[in-house]
């Protein structure tokens, strides 16, 4: 059976994801943003923000708000950022009520979106370029281009505290042009029984030069800075025109 944390179980999101370094990787977002000329107290809104791991640290620079697609996600993203809007919503369709000067999304959420069709209606006037301002920044962490995808590597990620065992496992695959990962999950909670499900994980393998030219179509002018926040993934860094 497949199953997913993001809609079923988001409180587990944070647990297996413990070992990312959400202060270190604001710090160097506020330098790449103020390099765009974002300052502190501007407008930040985060796509696809997940449990607000972000947002629980820029909110201490930024005027911040975030959405994504899985309610329960937005749930406890609005517990860490209680003073800011969070709401659900698809990043190939929001809207907002006025612009932003800067628009993040971040940890490959955008490798989600199945193909060029979907990265273009997310880059678009009617998402990501009618959110940001003229004059704005956009910043995106990719999923994995194709020559950095390796099949049949295993992976094991482990959470080891006394009252929350997890084991998460899983070999990486392709189906063409996207990469797929079955993550066999085994969660020990005290006071239940131990849980076995299977995360299904879809993932286009996008060409960085095809992702930076639908942001350019969009109306950014976008370059890519291979020294990102996560080993082989670089950043898109957008100037709204």
């Amino acid at each position: 059976m497949h199953d997913t944390i993001y809609a079923t179980r988001p409180e587990l999101y944070d647990a297996i994801y413990s070992f990312k370094d959400y202060p270190a990787e604001v710090v160097r977002l506020a330098a790449l943003l103020g390099q765009l000329g974002i300052r502190p107290g501007s407008r930040l809104l985060e796509a696809a923000c997940g449990t607000g791991g972000h947002l629980a640290h820029l909110q201490h620079i930024y005027d911040v708000a975030g959405f994504d697609l899985n309610a329960g996600m937005v749930g406890i993203a609005a517990t860490k950022v209680p003073q800011s809007r969070v709401f659900t919503a698809d990043m190939t369709s929001f809207k907002i009520r006025e612009p932003v000067d800067a628009l993040l999304c971040l940890f490959s959420s955008i490798g989600y979106l199945p193909d060029l069709a979907a990265v273009r209606a997310a880059a678009s006037a009617f998402a990501f370029a009618a959110a940001v301002r003229p004059g704005g920044a956009l910043v995106v962490e990719p999923w994995l281009a194709p020559a950095d995808w390796v099949n049949d590597r295993p992976f094991m990620t482990l959470h080891d505290k006394p009252d929350l065992r997890i084991a998460r496992v899983n070999t990486s695959a392709q189906d063409g042009e996207h990469s797929v990962m079955d993550m066999h999950w085994l969660v020990a909670r005290k006071g239940h029984a131990v849980e076995h499900f299977v995360e299904h994980h879809r993932l286009w393998l996008c060409p960085r030069e095809t992702m930076r030219q639908a942001f350019e179509e969009a109306g950014f002018t976008t370059r890519f800075e291979p020294d990102g926040l996560l080993k082989d993934r670089g950043l898109f860094i957008g100037h709204r025109r």
